[in-house]
């Protein structure tokens, strides 16, 4: 034990010592800076002791609290946490587990009395260490901010800390491993990168062709229901041209000024049946390529971290604990725009049920986790047999 903590606090040393850390960390301090600087009055925006006449943000229009809630999810969460400082950090801690592999270096931590696998973990944990100490300082200024601006203090917004460690941890640990197979920095922000966003084409297609078999599975149905009305008042038709033939034939004049209206009638309404079942057939085969398209996505989703359902999930904690203003994203548009095909009630049951099913809270993380236990679990394995 005394050796891990002692590898972390020369990995923390070592964060100290490089010049990204800091400037991150004054990155941090002026996104918080700018933070606390704007405001909200009763004539509208506020910057320092300037007060900008905006009535659209005023405090008659949005409580102080709720003004900086919505600040810390739009530009706080949304902008530097999930991205900017995500990016920062990559970048700053790409060289940890090269340079930690380079000769000389690895040699001296090799002599000492630590298993490679601990050795391995334990310079991740110092790499996640970089990223955990930007969040924290960020968030607990944001905390304060919040409390002695709006007083309105909110201990759920340190569930940021953890969440946002998870969700670095996901592409950290890519990093590291390849960072750990080609020994270069260059490489693994590179691939990194590229992953993150195949990450979220990924993700991205799964939540689409959700939506899009969703959309056709309520078409398909409604459809359905119709033809079965359809049919009946089809069948109706059909009994009572019968039973007009059998009055004509018996000599009935009314019945034979009827006939020929039925008859037209029910020839229309078998013509436009078959048509009704033809589109059946095509909504169904439709159904079927949304339903296996969208299985291919949630697999290969499944599979993979899900960083922007990580993001999600902080961002729900958030919205119901915390009472934060989520801003809506393209993936509430687009589910607005699949919902007016079929009717947003319904649209939105059905997408709630289907998430809750397959996009679980335990799915999101659970299957993240394996994730990155085993591609730590193979960079361990590569480290412990690689002779250096």
């Amino acid at each position: 034990m005394k050796q891990t903590l002692a590898i972390l606090l020369d990995g923390y040393r070592e964060l100290n010592h490089r010049k990204l850390f800091w400037l991150v960390l004054v990155l941090s301090g002026l996104v918080v800076v700018a933070f606390a600087a704007v405001g909200n009055d009763e004539e509208g925006l506020t910057f320092f002791h300037w007060s900008i006449p905006f009535p659209f943000v005023s405090t008659a229009m949005i409580p102080k609290a709720d003004f900086y809630k919505i600040v810390f999810s739009q530009f706080g969460l949304g902008l530097w946490l999930s991205f900017a400082a995500t990016i920062v950090a990559l970048i700053s801690t790409a060289s940890i587990i090269p340079d930690f592999v380079d000769r000389g270096s690895i040699d001296l931590m090799l002599s000492k009395p630590i298993g490679r696998v601990r050795l391995f973990f334990t310079k991740f944990a110092s790499g996640l260490l970089f990223a955990g100490l930007q969040v924290t300082v960020f968030t607990v200024a944001a905390f304060f901010v919040i409390g002695l601006r709006a007083g309105d203090w909110e201990p759920w917004l340190f569930v940021s800390i953890p969440l946002f460690l998870l969700f670095y941890s996901y592409l950290f640990s890519v990093q590291a491993v390849v960072g750990l197979l080609t020994r270069s920095v260059i490489a693994s922000i590179i691939v990194v990168f590229l992953f993150w966003g195949a990450l979220f084409l990924v993700q991205s297609g799964d939540n689409l062709t959700l939506m899009w078999r969703v959309t056709q599975e309520i078409v398909t149905e409604r459809k359905e229901e119709r033809i079965e009305t359809f049919q009946v008042r089809t069948l109706e038709a059909e009994d009572l041209r019968s039973d007009l033939s059998l009055r004509a034939s018996a000599g009935d004049e009314e019945a034979e000024e009827a006939l020929a209206e039925a008859e037209r009638d029910a020839d229309i309404r078998v013509a436009r049946l078959l048509r009704m079942k033809e589109e059946q057939e095509e909504d169904l085969r439709v159904l079927g390529i949304a339903t296996e398209v969208n299985f291919w996505f949630h697999l290969a989703n499944t599979m993979l971290p899900k960083t922007g359902e990580t993001v999600s999930l902080l961002e729900r904690i958030l919205r119901d604990r915390a009472g934060l203003v989520i801003p809506v994203g393209d993936e509430d548009n687009t589910q607005r725009q699949f919902g007016a095909m079929v009717g947003p009630r319904d649209f939105d049951e059905r997408m709630r049920k289907e998430l809750g099913e397959s996009h679980s809270v335990t799915w999101t993380i659970g299957t993240s986790l394996i994730f990155e236990l085993v591609v730590l679990a193979f960079g361990a394995w590569w480290f412990s047999r690689r002779d250096y």
